[in-house]
C-alpha cells in the first residue's frame, strides 16, 4: 500500500472532555494527486459542520473506519466549496478528506465546528 502524507487537526477539548464548539480552521495546501486531511474525534450524536472552498474543483469526502471499512457518508466529486453537517451516528475519529486533481495542487481555506448531542 502506497503511504499517502496527510495534514491533520485535532478538535480542542475543553478540561471536562467535552467538545469545545468554536470554529477551527481549515488552510490546507495539497500537492497535485496527494490528499489532505483535517481529523477530529466524536460522539454518536455529534454533528460537524463545514464550510470551504478550494482554489480549484476536488474531490471531498467525510469518513471513519471501522476495522479496515472505510465508511463515507458525505462523498462529492469535484467540488470547489461545500457547506454542509453530519451529525455522526458512532463515537469514533472522523475525517473531512479533500484530494487533488492529479495536474494541480490546490489550496483548501475554511472552517468546522463540532456541536456536542444536544448542545448548540
Amino acid at each position: 500500500m502506497k503511504s499517502i502524507p496527510i495534514t491533520i487537526a485535532l478538535l480542542a477539548l475543553g478540561s471536562s472532555g467535552n467538545a469545545v464548539a468554536k470554529d477551527q480552521s481549515i488552510d490546507l495546501k495539497i500537492a497535485a494527486g496527494k490528499v489532505g486531511e483535517v481529523c477530529m474525534p466524536l460522539r454518536a450524536g455529534d454533528t460537524l459542520a463545514w464550510n470551504f472552498s478550494a482554489s480549484a474543483p476536488a474531490d471531498f469526502n467525510l469518513h471513519h473506519h471501522i476495522g479496515k471499512e472505510v465508511v463515507l457518508p458525505v462523498d462529492r466529486k469535484a467540488v470547489a466549496a461545500d457547506r454542509a453537517r453530519h451529525t455522526a451516528d458512532r463515537a469514533n475519529d472522523w475525517c473531512l478528506m479533500w484530494t487533488a486533481p492529479a495536474a494541480q495542487a490546490i489550496t483548501v481555506k475554511g472552517s468546522w465546528r463540532v456541536a456536542a448531542k444536544g448542545g448548540k
